[in-house]
């Protein structure tokens, strides 16, 4: 039996080799994502100039190509050559919905056939990693952690550059460059910002007082100060 183990970055891999050695398989990194969705003018020719359409292809979803930045092409070659004679794949990146789409989509873009399984760990020291490929489970039962990654892919793409395209269509002056980005995470955490900004620009002084009380021991009843005032 020859058996793969993807791990999501180079240092990843250094560190499962130094807790486990090669008696899982042969250890091999990726560069994060090795695939990336189609722009909207790969899937639908039109989408090239921006409209209100909204992004949406016809079959529901976009798909995942090959990224061909940053020297990603050599990587994802040679784990296509390594899993063409492996008959079994660990995943080994990091637990989270994205690392489980950094390996998945690499076992299914390579369309893996053989068995697939599934180490999961918090941290990266010797002793946690042997225990997690110890007690590795099959692939599988991580589907919905999967899912949640393809969704999260699929409305970015499709909600964020839909609005993106119509905000800048719609609002962006002349005289400004570039493109109205509109994002997920960013655009509401700017508005959390901006409506901070305008409460503070709308702040009005107010008088307020700083009550003082002088405490003596002996049996003498306490008594308060004169109360300052302050804006």
């Amino acid at each position: 039996m020859e058996s793969v183990v993807l791990c999501e970055k180079p240092s990843q891999a250094r560190n499962v080799r130094a807790a486990v050695g090669g008696q899982y398989g042969k250890i091999l990194a990726a560069r994060g994502h090795l695939l990336r969705l189609a722009q909207p003018e790969e899937v639908e020719p039109r989408w090239k100039t921006w409209s209100y359409e909204i992004l949406r292809p016809a079959g529901g979803y976009y798909p995942f190509v090959a990224d061909r930045t940053g020297g990603k092409p050599e990587v994802l070659a040679e784990i296509r050559r390594a899993l063409a004679t492996a008959d079994t794949v660990i995943i080994a990146t990091d637990c989270d919905r994205e690392g489980q789409a950094i390996g998945e989509n690499i076992v299914r873009h390579c369309q893996f056939e053989g068995a697939v399984f599934r180490v999961m760990f918090a941290a990266e020291d010797p002793q946690t990693l042997r225990e997690a490929f110890a007690n590795q489970r099959p692939n599988d039962e991580y589907g919905s952690l999967y899912q949640a990654a393809f969704a999260r892919a699929q409305a970015d793409q499709i909600a964020n550059l839909s609005m993106t395209r119509a905000a800048t269509l719609a609002l962006k002056p002349p005289a400004l460059p570039g493109a109205l980005g509109i994002g997920r995470v960013k655009t509401p955490t700017m508005g959390i910002v901006c409506r901070r900004e305008a409460e503070l620009a709308a702040f009005q002084p107010r008088a307020y007082f700083d009550l003082f009380l002088d405490v003596a021991a002996g049996g003498e009843a306490a008594r308060p100060t004169t109360p300052s005032c302050r804006t």
